[in-house]
């Protein structure tokens, strides 16, 4: 890696941006209207187990983003970041539910918002078992 791609990598800025474009794409997901039955056409059976899955993975990369942003803020007051980001992954998936009673042919659930909070929960896994699998490669090529 150069140092010019370390240097944006590292960018607080940079990794703030991830995390609110990556919110762009999970608003845009929901604000699509009728897609439970678009999907269903396509998925036939699978179409919920399969969208289930995406709201999973959609919570668990805002997590690993969110975690990974703040911790790009070196001289932030804040001491508990993996809380933080877990909290705030939390409430944007209650948002983005109550956002999608605004939207032609969808609705809130509290089970999507259970659902999405275990995608969150796995993000949390993730990146602690990158952040061990990362330490240990450090520790390697040392």
């Amino acid at each position: 890696m150069t140092d010019k791609s370390r240097t944006l990598i590292n960018n607080p800025l940079f990794r703030c941006s991830l995390v609110i474009l990556w919110m762009a794409v999970i608003f845009a997901f929901s604000h699509q209207a009728n897609s439970g039955r678009m999907t269903e056409a396509v998925l036939g059976t699978m179409n919920v187990p399969i969208r289930k899955l995406g709201h999973l993975g959609e919570y668990m990369v805002l997590y690993v983003l969110s975690h990974w942003a703040l911790n790009s803020i070196k001289y932030s007051i804040i001491k508990y970041r993996p809380v933080l980001a877990f909290i705030f992954s939390v409430l944007y998936a209650a948002s983005d539910e109550w956002h999608q009673n605004f939207v032609p042919g969808r609705s809130a659930s509290a089970r999507d918002v259970l659902i999405d909070s275990t995608g969150v929960c796995i993000g949390v896994l993730v990146y602690l078992l990158a952040e061990r699998y990362l330490s240990k490669d450090k520790e390697t090529n040392a």
